[in-house]
């Protein structure tokens, strides 16, 4: 195990989470700026929206972690899943279980075929 592996190893689960928040905020921040927000609008997303961002990266970390991933894999898709927002993951998730549970049809795929 190299130097780099053995620190993250050692590092309390925390440090982690407040890794998924900072990628939360920064990524709504990055969002909200884009639309030219600011003042109390601005707070009021970041606390709305940065916390559903927040929680889904969290989530997908303990998920990694519980499914027995390294510690390092679960802290950057966690980071990164947080820092791209909740309604991308959610998104994703939804087509995903549209497509299992046949409502909708899945572009490029024909009706019936798996």
């Amino acid at each position: 195990m190299t130097s780099e592996q053995q620190a993250m190893a050692d590092m309390p689960l925390w440090v982690l989470i407040l890794g998924a928040a900072a990628g939360g905020i920064s990524g709504e921040m990055w969002r909200a700026d884009k639309a030219g927000l600011g003042g109390w609008v601005l707070l009021k997303r970041l606390a709305l929206r940065s916390g559903a961002s927040i929680i889904c990266g969290v989530a997908v970390m303990f998920l990694i972690i519980a499914c027995g991933g390294p510690l390092l894999l679960a802290a950057a898709i966690g980071s990164l899943t947080a820092a791209a927002g909740a309604e991308v993951a959610v998104g994703l998730y939804e087509r995903w279980a549209a497509k299992k549970l046949g409502v909708c049809e899945v572009p490029g795929q024909q009706p019936g075929s798996e």
